[in-house]
């Protein structure tokens, strides 16, 4: 130190135990953020005019001042020795009033680095009194040294341009302000990059510069300060800063001085001269200047933010957080306790940390496994079995780093969440994964699973096996869909999804799966989006060659009996109706009851063969219908008189209710009147003696509704689903009692959707049943 008196005692008191255990708490998530930041964070304390020192200061006071940190803690003297003696009696006088006053301390000094240079720095610090009377200050130190060498190398350009301004004619330039003519010297053109030669005419020059040289923004500043010199009556030079274009294109910084020289009898400018000289680079510099004075309080700033929101984060943090030093925990967060079971976080500082652990075997453990990536000041995640306050074990996932300190067992934060249950909602999914696995490959049904990508995600077994190809190859192969599809089944596999995309659903189709070996297999395919994505689909294919091949063999069953019976079936009905007729003579009667029911037994078996032929008409798509109108009044009318015959036969009346007066639609007459003596004729078969089968017809918007119901059992619940389909009958006694065939109700559903029309039915044991159409209205 330099001066006549001792300014500090060389050998200050020890602060108290417990003031430096609390700040040395925070000073290793201080250093963190300190290393990030350009400067010096301390805390000064001065407990008396003889005792000073550093309870905190950040690692940077190596690099400014060449002394350690642990050197500072107890005793500030050294520090003070480094400041340049003509600057340390201010410094020292600014620490005083700001302890005396509580005011913000901050003074700008020279301190000696220790290369042995001189270094500009600027300390800034806010103090206050604790309550044993000292004065405590936080604050920040930068190193200032490059932007106090600009602004000496400023000042000293400043000074040259006005000695040049003053010693030469460069920039000058001389305006007679009443009649507008002037001149001005050739330096200040070359100053903007023109030669004489671009103006000839030194007014043509002004008319630029007023109306294209200067930038739009500075032209009213420029001509406000004008007329602030003019009201001056030529008190002092006027000085402006303005942007001019050169001739690049360029704006360049301009700065203007000059005075009016001549004043006319009414005290009006009338010449003026001045100098205009190029101060863009100053004007950068000003610029770098200010940036980096804002770069240094943004950084100040930041750190208080920094450090305000990492409280926040550990308050409100969703896992636990501890800070650990010497295998003691310091710090936690309220998250931690209750996950430990503590009462409140305070209770856990002081605490070992090896209560976390289920033997001290293997708390040695974790040491050793976390020991290595700590040390290299890596982040380290595990998961590790551990136990609560009260011996309760849990698994948890840690994450944790060493704070920068010589041995990582001297601090490190440590953040702690309890994965017990998702562990065990993992281990079911893994469960259930496999069951499913397990499900798929035993399902006698073919499974692929896809997205949106040119991958399949997954198969089964079975699907495999349709395809003839490997699990791997499937799966590995893009667009493998093109070597297993047609183009045309590619096409419809494509509409199902766009159906099932726009619908939520689809129907099932048929489609050709070609095998690893060349040949097809004809498959029923399913489609539909895994649950809860819109993304992800499964498809399911089932193997229908054995169905097809029964089909198809039933086709031509069906197709050669039909045409064999038909044409003797014909003829013998023939003669056995004559043989009831008389025509070979009288018969004795039981042969003529004998020939009745032979005759009624030929009648059915000629309507089974043609049943047989129409649906296997229906089914190829060869039955002709016509479209064109019909009026469904005198239909109906027709239908009932066809009809009358069959249902009195069987002791059941036949009503027609009508609630319109006309009706026309488009459709085929005889195959209307085969639909209704199908339904009419099946009512009559079920309906009680005495009970009637009651046609209807109504107008319900654009369709006629047509309706025929009976008061028969009704139709069983688990037959419903087949109640359409070819050869099926209900199983019930009245049914077999009555007879048929089996196809009426197929063939009628075929023929009204072939005339455009829908057919339904609704049925209650032992309230009957009701079969209905519906007709567009025509026109």
């Amino acid at each position: 130190m330099t001066g006549s008196q001792p300014i500090i005692n060389a050998t200050p008191a020890e602060p108290d135990a417990v003031s430096t255990a609390l700040l040395q708490r925070s000073h290793a998530l201080l250093n963190n953020f300190s290393r990030c930041l350009p400067g010096m964070f301390f805390q000064f304390q001065r407990c008396s005019e003889s005792r000073f020192f550093f309870p905190y200061v950040s690692a940077s006071v190596e690099t400014l001042f060449g002394v350690q940190a642990e050197q500072l803690s107890k005793d500030a003297t050294i520090l003070f020795s480094k400041v340049h003696p003509d600057d340390l009696p201010v410094l020292i006088l600014g620490i005083r009033e700001s302890a005396a006053r509580l005011t913000v301390w901050k003074h700008e000094y020279r301190i000696t680095t220790p290369e042995g240079r001189e270094c500009w720095v600027v300390g800034d610090a806010t103090p206050e009194r604790l309550p044993d009377g000292s004065v405590l200050w936080h604050g920040f130190v930068s190193d200032q040294t490059e932007r106090k060498q600009t602004e000496q190398k400023l000042q000293a350009a400043e000074q040259q341009r006005r000695l040049v301004m003053k010693s030469s004619n460069q920039g000058l330039y001389d305006i007679n302000l009443q009649t507008g003519l002037g001149s001005f010297s050739p330096e200040y053109l070359q100053m903007l990059g023109y030669s004489s030669e671009d103006f000839p005419d030194p007014d043509s020059f002004w008319e630029y510069f007023w109306t294209e040289g200067i930038h739009p923004d500075d032209v009213a500043g420029l001509k406000q300060a004008y007329q602030r010199h003019f009201s001056q009556q030529a008190e002092g030079d006027y000085h402006a800063e303005f942007r001019q274009k050169n001739k690049a294109g360029q704006w360049r910084w301009m700065m203007s001085v000059g005075a009016v020289v001549e004043w006319d009898s009414n005290h009006r400018a009338v010449r003026i001269v001045g100098t205009h000289i190029d101060i863009t680079d100053r004007k950068q510099t000003e610029e770098q200047i200010k940036l980096n004075q804002d770069l240094l309080n943004a950084s100040k700033n930041r750190y208080k933010e920094l450090a305000r929101e990492l409280e926040i984060l550990i308050a409100n943090a969703p896992v636990g957080i501890m800070f650990v030093s010497n295998d003691l925990i310091v710090r936690a967060n309220h998250v931690l306790a209750a996950l430990c079971h503590f009462p409140n976080a305070q209770a856990m500082i002081g605490a070992l940390t090896s209560f976390l652990f289920l033997t001290p075997e293997d708390y040695l453990a974790f040491k050793e496994t976390v020991k290595a990536p700590l040390l290299a000041d890596e982040p380290v995640e595990l998961e590790w079995k551990m136990r609560r306050m009260d011996g309760k074990p849990f698994i948890a996932r840690l994450a944790g780093r060493a704070l920068p300190t010589e041995n990582y067992q001297k601090g490190a934060v440590w953040m702690i969440e309890d994965i017990t249950g998702q562990r065990e909602t993992l281990n079911a999914l893994r469960d259930s994964e496999s069951r499913l696995k397990r499900l798929m490959n035993s399902s006698l049904i073919g499974i692929v699973q896809g997205n949106q990508s040119r991958y399949l995600i997954d198969v089964n077994h079975v699907f495999c096996q349709l395809c003839g190809y490997h699990r791997d190859q499937l799966l590995g192969e893009p667009y493998i869909w093109k070597e297993l599809l047609s183009e045309n089944d590619q096409y419809l596999c494509k509409l199902a999804y766009n159906e099932l995309n726009e619908t939520g659903t689809t129907a099932p189709f048929e489609i050709m799966l070609r095998h690893a070996d060349g040949h097809t297999v004809p498959v029923l395919v399913g489609i539909n989006h895994l649950e809860n994505s819109k993304r992800e689909w499964v498809g399911f294919a089932m193997d229908i060659s054995d169905r097809l091949r029964i089909n198809q063999l039933k086709t031509e069953f069906i197709s050669v009996v039909s045409h064999e019976l038909r044409t003797p079936l014909t003829s013998i009905r023939g003669s056995l109706s004559l043989l009831e007729s008389g025509v070979a003579g009288d018969l004795s009667e039981p042969a003529r009851q004998l020939i009745r029911i032979a005759h009624n037994n030929s009648k059915r078996l000629i309507k089974l063969v043609n049943d047989i032929l129409d649906m296997d008409k229906l089914s190829n798509g060869k039955m002709p219908i016509k479209s064109e109108p019909v009026d469904l009044m005198a239909l109906l009318h027709s239908a009932i008189e066809s009809n009358a015959a069959y249902t009195s036969s069987l002791q059941v009346g036949l009503i027609l209710e009508q609630e319109v007066l006309c009706a026309t639609s488009l459709g085929d007459y005889d195959r209307l009147m085969q639909v209704m003596a199908n339904l009419i004729s099946n009512a009559a078969k079920f309906s009680p003696e005495g009970e009637s089968v009651v046609v209807r017809i109504s107008r319900q918007e654009r369709d006629y509704h047509i309706a025929v119901s009976d008061r028969g059992p009704g139709i069983p619940l688990e037959f419903q689903t087949h109640l359409f389909e070819p050869f099926t009958q209900a199983d019930g006694t009245n049914t077999r009692q009555q007879g048929g065939t089996g196809l009426g109700l197929a063939i009628t559903k075929a023929l009204v959707e072939g005339m455009g029309g829908q057919i339904h039915f609704s049925s209650q044991a032992g309230s009957g049943t009701t079969f209905w159409f519906n007709l567009p209205v025509f026109p």
